[in-house]
């Protein structure tokens, strides 16, 4: 008989005062690990599966006309990673009094928040529901990077980072869009130059090909010979500068005909 409930216990565990269950171990808190800097960014999130993946402005996640973007599941399946790129709820949005959006908008603080079907039913009251049911994390979108144009060409430069959960790309853009350049490099300085290169592109001399705008910084364009391969940023204050064949193969300064740079502050690469 004892051998019996043995058995037994094994398979249905029987419930004894002298040998209580253990307690279900398998239960983790949400924690956000990574929203990208992106106008559709990734998020990503560890703890289980949500039923609740939301955006809102500011800094409070609520269901309010603050709400930019949801995603809700009848049950507890939205797996990380998620992209806003990806389907969700205008109609909800719209409900709330909110502004849907797929592409968020650069300088604006928002607020990303995953939740379980209990914090979804109490309307995120954060008085209410613990770490095991909602988490938050709130970003300023920052999306271009901090600068000056200057040279003798009249050229505007802006370079957008566009990250994802697996690595970034900057998009380096200028206008007016029909100009063109023979030379495009960066370097780890606050002024252009030869020496140090991070990356160095060029038209060779007696071909008529242009470089043209936009540009994927690392990558080559068509006509353009690789003269140094993206070695990635380095510290500090950066210049990234282009030449025209009016440039006479000399001069970095201001003023300087055919030239043209785009200082970039520090402050981005800290």
């Amino acid at each position: 008989m004892v051998a019996a409930c043995a058995a037994i216990s094994l398979l249905a565990g029987c419930d004894t005062d002298e040998n209580p269950l253990a307690p279900y171990g398998g239960e983790r808190p949400f924690i956000i690990q990574a929203v990208t800097q992106s106008y559709s960014p990734d998020l990503q999130w560890v703890g289980g599966r949500a039923t609740a993946v939301g955006i809102n402005r500011g800094d409070t996640p609520a269901l309010d006309s603050t709400l930019v973007w949801i995603r809700i599941s009848n049950s507890n399946d939205i797996p990380s990673p998620l992209s806003i790129s990806d389907e969700f709820d205008v109609d909800e949005v719209m409900s709330r009094g909110g502004q849907p959006t797929d592409s968020l908008e650069d300088g604006v603080t928002y607020t990303v928040w995953v939740a379980d079907e209990a914090a979804l039913d109490v309307g995120l009251d954060t008085t209410v529901v613990d770490e095991f049911s909602l988490a938050d994390s709130t970003f300023e979108a920052a999306y271009f990077l901090s600068g000056r144009s200057g040279g003798g060409v009249d050229a505007e430069f802006t370079v957008v980072r566009n990250q994802t959960l697996e690595g970034d790309r900057y998009v380096l853009s200028w206008v007016p869009s029909d100009l063109t350049f023979r030379q495009l490099a960066i370097r780890p300085a606050s002024i252009g130059g030869f020496t140090d290169l991070l990356w160095h592109l060029i038209i060779p001399e007696g071909e008529t090909g242009a470089i043209e705008s936009p540009v994927i910084i690392g990558e080559t364009p068509p006509g353009a010979n690789l003269v140094t391969e993206w070695a990635g940023w380095g510290n500090g204050t950066h210049t990234l500068w282009a030449t025209t064949e009016d440039w006479g193969g000399e001069s970095f300064g201001f003023n300087t005909p055919g030239y043209a740079f785009f200082q970039m502050f520090a402050s981005n690469f800290e």
